[in-house]
């Protein structure tokens, strides 16, 4: 057990999959995985890093907390997911939190829809060459970070805080982390979307860079 300062990784998995996937230019509909074991060892070189040697310099690692939607149990995708959930929580140095998928149909799929049809078009036809997809959004995942971040800062189980994430919702935590004393790096894929909230809030900003990216991020096929 760390004796000295330590500091701790906050993963929202969706986001550094979503903005990584544009930093590396990949298909928009691509299926990709993220590497845990990679993504704790760019956690554990962070002190030895020019861009964070001053806000980590002499801190050890403590873990790295990851956070997902899963799928319910229902679902065609539970169990193929279920098993790289596993595999992630299997990686030393990680603890995995998960909230749950919602999927839903966007307004524009409904507007493009009519519209074909009102130029004759036939619908089934058109899909052969083109499928409309629900969109899929995380729920509770915010809500695990912040009480993740605020519990364990007030108990001083870290002494810095290391955030992937841009959710706007999670500068309450931040403030509150600081609060209690800690200190806060919001890491993004370089040039992804941080809320201006976060971005003012953070004590220290660092991009990843591809370099980085491209060891925790692959394409899967197989992933749901």
């Amino acid at each position: 057990m760390a004796t000295g300062p330590t500091y701790a990784g906050f993963i929202d998995a969706g986001f550094l999959k979503a903005e990584g996937r544009k930093a590396l230019g990949l298909r928009g509909d691509a299926r990709v995985s993220l590497i845990a074991s990679e993504v704790v060892h760019w956690l554990r070189s962070l002190p030895a890093a020019s861009e964070t040697s001053h806000a980590l310099g002499g801190h050890a690692f403590l873990r790295a907390y990851w956070y997902d939607g899963a799928f319910d149990p229902t679902d065609r995708r539970y169990r193929s997911q279920r098993t790289y959930f596993d595999a992630v929580a299997a990686t030393p140095g990680v603890q995995i939190r998960l909230g749950h998928v919602q999927e839903r149909t966007p307004r524009w799929q409904h507007a493009v829809k009519k519209a074909i049809e009102a130029c004759g078009v036939d619908l089934a036809e058109f899909e052969r060459h083109y499928t409309f997809r629900p969109e899929q959004f995380q729920k509770g995942v915010d809500s695990l970070i912040v009480l993740d971040m605020v519990r364990l800062a007030d108990r001083g189980v870290f002494d810095v805080a290391v955030l992937v994430a841009g959710d706007r919702d999670l500068a309450g935590a931040v403030r509150a982390a600081q609060e209690a004393g800690a200190r806060v790096i919001v890491a993004h894929p370089e040039r992804a979307g941080v809320a201006a909230e976060l971005r003012q809030l953070a004590d220290t900003l660092l991009g990843i860079g591809g370099d980085h990216l491209s060891r925790m991020i692959v394409e899967d096929a197989n992933r749901p």
